[in-house]
């Protein structure tokens, strides 16, 4: 069941609904250099082939105006965790996606 219609809140945990290349929209936040550009393409990749040792879920966003174009351009930002502790902001349809963390 993919999440086109729904409305997904803060903190819920989300999955890609199957394994898949990564998406051309898909974005990633500026993190000022701290993460390199190689471990970001990794950990998205990861995430849509549907790594276990990834986690995802639904992050608040603070700005108004933000939230705004991310709801009219029809995308959703989450935040991507590995086991191991790397962090990754990203934006995506959220038609890729499902809820729970089982796979």
């Amino acid at each position: 069941m993919s999440l086109q219609s729904k409305v997904l809140t803060v903190g819920t945990k989300v999955r890609v609904t199957e394994p898949m290349d990564v998406p051309e929209n898909v974005a990633w936040d500026d993190d000022g250099g701290r993460t390199s550009g190689l471990l970001k393409k990794r950990l998205i990749a990861s995430f849509f082939k549907q790594d276990k040792r990834i986690t995802a879920e639904v992050v608040y966003i603070a700005k108004e105006t933000e939230r705004e174009r991310l709801r009219r351009k029809g995308l959703v930002k989450l935040r991507l965790r590995h086991q191991s502790g790397s962090m990754l902001n990203i934006t995506v349809e959220p038609r890729y996606l499902t809820t729970g963390s089982g796979h």
